[in-house]
């Protein structure tokens, strides 16, 4: 599940950055992130839809473009982002397995 994007779209997404500056592009990033959230909603508060699916898509792929912008303005290289991310993983399976020993310490 890995994305990558083309130089080209890279330099779109620079270009961005450069015509509209870092304050306006971290709002669009917030923008987009709440469009998500709020599609997401929809998904389970309401009788789920293939158009409300694919809204979740296309708020998920403007989320990640705005990520990848942010990440790109803020000078977060491809390694050290992936560092933070093994980190959360870390974290996370540390936790899952917390969970599952009381889940089943619980069952005896």
């Amino acid at each position: 599940m890995k994305i990558e994007f083309t130089p080209a779209q890279v330099s779109a997404m620079q270009t961005a950055l450069d015509k509209w500056g870092l304050a306006a592009q971290a709002g669009q990033t917030v923008e987009e992130c709440a469009e998500l959230i709020v599609a997401l909603q929809k998904q389970f508060n309401r009788t789920p839809t293939p158009e409300t699916i694919e809204n979740i898509v296309d708020e998920m792929a403007d989320v990640e473009m705005m990520l990848a912008q942010m990440r790109l303005a803020f000078g977060v290289d491809d390694e050290a982002f992936h560092e933070r991310i093994e980190s959360k993983f870390n974290k996370l399976n540390k936790y899952l397995s917390k969970e599952i020993s009381n889940e089943r310490e619980a069952v005896l």
